[in-house]
């Protein structure tokens, strides 16, 4: 019985194929094989502003997320924002629940996240405990704090993805 061969140029060839399409996935694929990302910095910040503009305005969500009085921060990461929410201190107008940037408000929880996981979450296609698990999602303070503002949130999640479409984002939104 004959054994065949393999040439090496073919050989070579294949691995050649497959490392190229391994680094190719690699940089255009999350670990969830979901690539979305923002283009800087100014996007990210735009997309919060606006929703935010729009969260603001159901005032029972708003409401209840003031009764807990806390200040939470989101470092996030690629691009670098630092957003602090406060429903601690009224805003300048008296307003529940101020959005800023790069803000001194000494937060109590702090959640740290790359952009894309952050986007997956303010969509609900996160699940937070299992993103910790991972390292995905890290938080500093009361961890009891922040996952009990969870159930709080819930209506956010709908405002999210029609403020990317609204902006023209329509890559960013999740379709699992």
């Amino acid at each position: 019985m004959g054994t065949s061969k393999i040439s090496p140029c073919k050989l070579e060839r294949k691995c050649i194929q497959k490392t190229s399409i391994q680094l190719v996935s690699s940089t255009y694929e999350s670990e969830d094989n979901l690539m979305v990302a923002f283009e800087n910095k100014e996007q990210l910040m735009e997309v919060f502003n606006n929703f935010w503009a729009k969260a603001i305005q159901l005032e029972d969500v708003m409401a209840k997320l003031a009764e807990k009085q806390i200040i939470v921060r989101f470092d996030i990461e690629d691009p670098d924002v630092h957003m602090t929410i406060n429903f601690r201190d009224p805003g300048p107008n008296g307003e529940i629940g101020t959005l800023s940037f790069d803000s001194d408000a000494e937060p109590e929880v702090t959640v740290w996240s790359k952009s894309e996981t952050t986007n997956k979450f303010w969509q609900n296609k996160l699940s937070t405990t299992v993103a910790m698990a991972r390292g995905q999602v890290k938080l500093d303070g009361s961890v009891t704090k922040a996952l009990s503002l969870l159930n709080k949130i819930k209506p956010l999640y709908e405002i999210y993805p029609q403020v990317l479409k609204e902006m023209g984002l329509d890559h960013l939104i999740i379709q699992k």
